[in-house]
């Protein structure tokens, strides 16, 4: 985002209202977007869970306050999360409507083949189901 005071930026405090547990932040400082590798326009969500990243393309788009909220809350968790006491607040507590549960053998020799096609289908069908 360009402008503090753009319609754009104005949708993006919208959506950052909108969900006040998930740390929010603005800057059009050239050294902090070089630092992090954001271009102008994008809205970057950085995960603690795994320490991944995903970037929104403001860019040539129609990305008001639902769409910004929904772009953070697709993609706030990992598409497949092992279930674990360390997770399960997590998961649990997310504003996702559906979740898939999936149980396999963790000592398995199939189990490396079976995550990595549930992981395929779960990018495939995300934000579908």
């Amino acid at each position: 985002l360009q402008e503090p005071e753009s319609p754009e930026a104005a949708e993006f405090r919208l959506a950052a209202g909108r969900i006040p547990e998930v740390p929010f932040g603005f800057s059009i400082s050239p050294a902090v977007l070089s630092h992090y590798g954001v271009s102008a326009n994008t809205v970057t969500l950085f995960r603690r869970v795994d320490n991944d990243r995903r970037d929104l393309d403001m860019n040539n788009r129609d990305v008001d306050a639902e769409k910004m909220t929904r772009f953070v809350r697709m993609n706030e968790l990992r598409l497949v999360t092992e279930y674990n006491p360390v997770t399960a607040i997590g998961v649990m507590q997310s504003s996702l409507q559906f979740n898939l549960l999936l149980i396999t053998d963790k000592m398995s020799p199939k189990h490396p083949e079976r995550m990595r096609r549930f992981r395929a289908a779960a990018e495939l069908f995300k934000g579908k189901v």
